[in-house]
């Protein structure tokens, strides 16, 4: 427990030093959060989709790019390589990952949603610490995704085309950026095998229709979320790399698609249904 409390406490105060950190788990949504909310103020149903917006930005930046992205980082400047003469291994620093991105992101949760409902009267979710787990389980399950392309990159150059090919498509076919009740069929298909799509459900469930986690369709996000960081957290393991000069074969790669199976699973089920 010790070695897990010195990671993490390592971990916090180096992550409050990258500026990338700050920005895309902060500074990036607030100006989202503050641009939109000025614009939509006094309509409750679009204050909550300006918050599912604003916390869905700082999931995906908080699991491409500061879990994902820093672990590249910290890879390629020899950080790694000096853990690896101690007597520690890799489930620590995995670890450690997830728990600095929570402690780091969810007092960035609990702020928005009080400036929403005192600046711009939006109304509490009924289940208010409900919603916070269902955020959190979100949170970390992009982190075990980011933590598995960080682990299949041979290189930054490498590992910032792998994030970009998953956040884009994430923010903007979510439903996240746009009503995905907008979306032309093509669009609205696609949709059901996006991950973010059921971070972004589960929140619209949860504060507009004051919905719990328990709720089936929530309680479907949250088994695959579960499976996902299950299934990331032993896939990292599993292709964890000290030094930058240990490379890993190209079909390594598709390690990214069994991450994401359950999604593709979960996808397949609500396209039959529609």
């Amino acid at each position: 427990m010790k070695t897990y409390l010195a990671v993490i406490t390592m971990d916090i105060k180096l992550a409050l030093r990258l500026r990338a950190v700050i920005f895309f788990n902060y500074l990036f949504p607030l100006i989202f959060f503050f641009t939109f909310a000025t614009v939509l103020k006094g309509d409750s149903g679009a204050m909550t989709f300006v918050v599912t917006m604003s916390v869905t930005l700082g999931v995906l930046g908080s699991g491409f790019f500061g879990a994902g992205i820093r672990a590249i980082q910290e890879r390629e400047l020899g950080i790694l390589r000096r853990y690896k003469v101690t007597p520690i291994t890799p489930t620590p620093l995995l670890v450690g990952s997830m728990v600095t991105g929570w402690i780091i992101f969810i007092p960035y949760i609990v702020l928005l949603l009080l400036m929403a409902h005192y600046i711009y009267a939006m109304p509490l979710p009924q289940h208010f610490f409900e919603l916070l787990a269902f955020i959190s389980l979100g949170l970390i399950a992009f982190r075990a995704l980011g933590l598995v392309i960080a682990s299949v990159a041979n290189t930054m150059q490498e590992g910032t085309i792998l994030v970009q090919l998953f956040y884009f498509p994430m923010l903007l076919l979510s439903g996240a950026t746009f009503p995905s009740e907008k979306f032309p069929r093509v669009m609205q298909i696609l949709h059901n095998f996006i991950p973010a799509t059921y971070l972004v459900q589960g929140m619209k469930n949860m504060m507009l229709r004051g919905q719990g986690m328990a709720e089936k369709e929530n309680l479907l996000a949250v088994v695959v979320m579960l499976l996902t960081i299950l299934g990331g957290g032993l896939i990292s393991m599993k292709l964890f790399r000290w030094e930058k000069e240990e490379k890993i074969r190209g079909s390594a790669k598709l390690w990214v698609l069994a991450v994401l199976a359950p999604f593709f699973v979960m996808g397949i089920w609500n396209w039959w249904r529609s």
